[in-house]
């Protein structure tokens, strides 16, 4: 079996519940790739600092698609990026105020160069608690006239409510394709953007195609990647909507490093 790509998502699959992973195990596994030139891909609905801080301390030389999927950084550059139709701000934050009471953080919109939250969205939930911990450069407005860059995600964390929320916003044909990773966590991004679609961009810049490459997810929103490659792998902590359509399950879950582990013994 030859393998060229390896991706893989981030929280609650190659990172553990504490944001970290093994370390030694993880240079271990940039050695054999690199020996076999095989190209290593992470692919999150973090932005790329974030990301950046997770792998703080070792190897960086990772290809990044963030934002889950509507920023592409290939060989150090932003290669694409793919931002929302500000038609579709308006309509989600009235839908936000119809439901405060299941909101755990706020609507945050990102920017190519920082976060924005509505100061009435800092009232719902925990505040900007979470926010402050994931997005970086927040920023709080008083209206949505006063986002001044493109926004490539808008991200809510509404526990336990994540599928009907969805169903509400697909109601009105909105602009925009939404998704959730689990854990209460729903992203928005542009129209047929996904972590496939930005994994298919890669592959073509690398002359891979999408039968040499392998990913490994978690939630819904790795669906379309898994989809695409021709060695897909599910966590054992993966949402139960992604078991039953024929993916391989990794060796162990986010918690004891099983992306590491099944790329070292299964993959290069």
């Amino acid at each position: 079996m030859t393998v060229k790509l390896i991706a893989t998502d981030l929280d609650a699959t190659f990172l553990n519940n504490l944001k970290g992973f093994d370390h030694k195990l993880y240079e271990e596994m940039v050695a054999k790739a690199k020996e076999v030139g095989a190209t290593f891909v992470v692919a999150t609905g973090n932005h790329p600092d974030k990301v950046a801080q997770y792998f703080n301390g070792v190897n960086q030389d990772y290809t990044l698609i963030a934002n889950n999927g509507a920023e592409v950084v290939y060989q150090g550059e932003v290669v694409a990026t793919y931002a929302i139709d500000k038609a579709a701000f308006e309509p989600v934050v009235k839908i936000m105020a119809t439901i405060s009471d299941k909101v755990e953080m706020g609507l945050v919109f990102t920017g190519t160069d920082k976060a924005y939250m509505l100061k009435s969205q800092a009232e719902l939930g925990i505040g900007t608690k979470k926010a402050k911990t994931y997005f970086k450069s927040l920023t709080m407005i008083d209206d949505l006239s006063e986002i001044d860059e493109p926004i490539l995600k808008m991200t809510v964390n509404i526990p336990n409510y994540e599928m009907p929320f969805i169903e509400q916003v697909q109601e009105l044909k909105l602009p925009v394709h939404v998704t959730t990773s689990g854990y209460g966590a729903i992203d928005f991004v542009a129209p047929n953007v996904n972590k496939g679609v930005a994994l298919t961009d890669i592959g073509k810049r690398m002359g891979i195609e999408p039968s040499e490459m392998a990913a490994f997810g978690d939630g819904l929103n790795d669906l379309e990647m898994l989809n695409l490659v021709g060695h897909p792998y599910i966590m054992p902590n993966a949402d139960p909507q992604l078991f039953g359509r024929g993916f391989k399950e990794a060796l162990a879950d986010n918690s004891h490093d099983g992306v590491l582990k099944t790329i070292l013994q299964k993959l290069l």
